[in-house]
């Protein structure tokens, strides 16, 4: 189940009948909702299956409702003040707001952007020794003195205030809380 998907692959009346399925709606109670036969609520849900990369019913609707869950999250970290990022296999998988705005891109803008695309090269070995550390579970300082890139090539001052290794999606990653030094 570490498929990387969203609600939105899901058609509007695949996400209607996920939605009854995890309101735990039997397949003849979606039936009347969504007034189609049994069959085709069957088959709308073998397409949520393959779109959502879940071998059952039951591991597709606690995918799906991780994923709410997650988007839920994401709507509340990107009001945070401080630049929050995830970074997964060197990157950027989520950018709140303000991390956008310190590197100087249009929000969403850097979602699957490779992470050296935003740290300065001054600053490669710290942060890749950093996330080896934490990948080792070794203990080390949660906040530690960077140099950024901006979208326009100017370099910032920064300090990760804190950062840890998180699950996204079934798979282990890197949470930070950037602050820019002023």
């Amino acid at each position: 189940m570490g498929t990387d998907w969203n609600w939105d692959k899901l058609d509007p009346r695949e996400r209607q009948i996920a939605e009854l399925l995890v309101q735990g709606e039997s397949n003849a109670a979606i039936s009347s909702e969504v007034f189609l036969s049994r069959a085709r609520v069957q088959e709308c849900i073998k397409r949520i299956l393959i779109k959502t990369g879940a071998r059952s019913t039951r591991s597709a609707i606690a995918l799906l409702v991780e994923e709410r869950e997650t988007q839920t999250l994401f709507r509340v970290i990107d009001q945070a003040s401080d630049g929050v990022a995830i970074a997964q296999d060197r990157v950027v998988r989520f950018a709140n707001r303000a991390f956008h705005e310190m590197h100087g891109y249009a929000p969403g803008e850097m979602a699957g952007m490779p992470m050296i695309q935003i740290i300065a090269r001054s600053s490669w070995d710290l942060v890749a020794n950093q996330h080896y550390l934490r990948l080792k579970g070794v203990a080390f300082p949660q906040s530690y003195n960077i140099r950024i890139l901006c979208k326009n090539g100017e370099e910032k001052d920064a300090s990760v205030a804190r950062a840890g290794l998180i699950r996204y999606r079934g798979r282990p990653a890197t949470v930070a809380v950037v602050v820019e030094r002023t």
